[in-house]
């Protein structure tokens, strides 16, 4: 009776044996097919977007719109064309400057009895315009390459070498330049140029330190490299307007007492 209950035994191994095996099988295919199902339903779900949430539109290039981000859109300018981007960028302030200059001094000279329209000198504006484009921009775009190179870093000591060299070195030449740039290509003689240039000089030079030497102490400082022209650039809407001022000083006086 033990011997045929043995034998059953024995006999049942194998059986037990393929039902586990098709047991564990079909689970691991069910396991599968359920894996597979929520996969699909996944992959679906991301075509069809969630309900109640509009799918995510990105932009496919990376790149950023004018209107949707002007900041970003001027720096990945700045990094695809820098000197492009800082010459048009230089040149447009540098004529917006002469623009308002231009009206400051109609709205000085110009009196309610004596009403005069006001008339853009566009000539006047597109020199500026043209030396801030293709003579301010590419000069000070290496200069800034330069010193950032010579003297690297941006702590308070390098800070101060870097100004100092700016504006000891570099704006005493660069400004009788601009000056002169700016004179020639309004026509002037050379004999009026020169006498011009020893009697407005020694003042402007006065004037950029009072403004530039803070300006680019702030620049060197706290403004990464790549946006170190623009800095000047907006500082030098308003010196561009007093470098159009005074380099017309004595057109404006000629106008004010005509209309005296």
């Amino acid at each position: 009776m033990f011997a045929a209950s043995r034998n059953v035994i024995r006999d049942a191994t194998p059986f037990s044996r393929i039902s586990t095996f098709l047991g564990a099988n079909a689970g691991n295919r069910s396991g599968r097919a359920l894996s597979d199902c929520s996969k699909g339903q996944k992959s679906s779900s991301l075509q069809r977007g969630t309900p109640g949430k509009a799918p995510k539109i990105s932009n496919i290039d990376g790149k950023q719109s004018f209107f949707s981000n002007p900041l970003q859109w001027y720096a990945e300018k700045l990094e695809t064309h820098p000197l492009l981007t800082k010459c048009l960028t230089s040149g447009l302030i540098g004529g917006s400057g002469d623009i308002l200059c231009q009206f400051l001094v109609y709205s000085n000279n110009n009196d309610q009895e004596n009403e005069v329209n006001f008339q853009l000198d566009w000539y006047r504006t597109g020199r500026f315009g043209f030396l801030g484009c293709f003579f301010v921009a590419p000069v000070v775009h290496f200069w800034y390459g330069a010193l950032t190179k010579m003297i690297p870093g941006n702590s308070l000591s390098v800070t101060l070498k870097r100004t100092f060299l700016d504006q000891a070195c570099f704006a005493p030449i660069f400004l009788p330049t601009f000056m002169l740039n700016l004179m020639v290509l309004e026509g002037r003689s050379t004999d009026e140029i020169l006498p011009r240039l020893k009697e407005d000089v020694p003042d402007t030079l006065i004037a950029n330190w009072s403004l530039w030497a803070p300006a680019m102490m702030i620049n060197f400082r706290f403004v990464p490299l790549k946006f170190q022209v623009l800095f000047s650039n907006l500082v030098g809407f308003v010196w561009n307007a007093y470098l159009s001022w005074k380099t017309h000083e004595s057109t404006h006086e000629a106008v004010a007492e005509s209309r005296m």
